[in-house]
């Protein structure tokens, strides 16, 4: 990579991190480019030569994360560890998640744009899924989850959740202590065991 090639990454990720810092904390349609622009330390133009729009960029910004926690959970994933290790690093990476995302934070992602859903969609069939799936057949294996319930069920099960969460009537509503609680029910139910 030569000065130029490598000034003009630097500048790029100037931009994304800027304005990743800005929205974990606010919500995006209040940000302007000359804002992110001057928190960069770059000229608007400069975002609009890399990314094309100010909803590009911030797609750029969510699939990097995607990645990011997607590299993570299959680390953990794949570790030799007991099921209930597993989970209760699952719980807290979700509890470190839903703190890190206040609720404009939440209101940025772009459910509502096909192509953003399609890539959800599709992480979720070809990363998140299968390890999830290895995953239950582990905590059957080591007879941590009840062989009375299918993996079937426990994946539909996720599916209406991420429905629901997916829905801006819902969303809406969800401050931080609420998605931690739904977490909660998530990962251990109402009662954790049969009574």
């Amino acid at each position: 990579m030569n000065g130029f090639q490598k000034r003009r990454e630097q500048k790029k990720q100037q931009i994304l991190r800027s304005l990743h810092n800005m929205i974990m904390n606010r919500n995006f349609q209040e940000i302007g480019v000359r804002e992110i622009a001057k928190e960069a330390g770059v000229s608007p133009a400069s975002i609009y030569n890399f990314f094309g729009s100010k909803e590009e960029l911030a797609k750029q910004i969510f699939y990097h994360l995607m990645e990011e926690e997607g590299e993570a959970f299959q680390k953990m994933m794949e570790a030799d560890i007991p099921f209930e290790e597993k989970m209760e690093n699952m719980y807290a990476l979700s509890i470190s998640n839903q703190e890190t995302l206040n609720n404009d934070g939440l209101k940025n992602f772009m459910f509502e744009d096909p192509v953003f859903t399609e890539h959800i969609e599709q992480y979720s069939r070809t990363v998140v899924i299968p390890a999830i799936m290895k995953l239950i057949e582990q905590g059957k294996q080591e007879q941590k989850i009840s062989g009375g319930v299918s993996s079937e069920a426990i994946l539909f099960f996720m599916n209406v959740i991420m429905q629901m969460l997916g829905s801006s009537s819902v969303r809406d509503k969800l401050n931080v202590e609420m998605r931690k609680e739904i977490g909660h029910l998530f990962f251990y139910g109402i009662f954790g065991k049969k009574p």
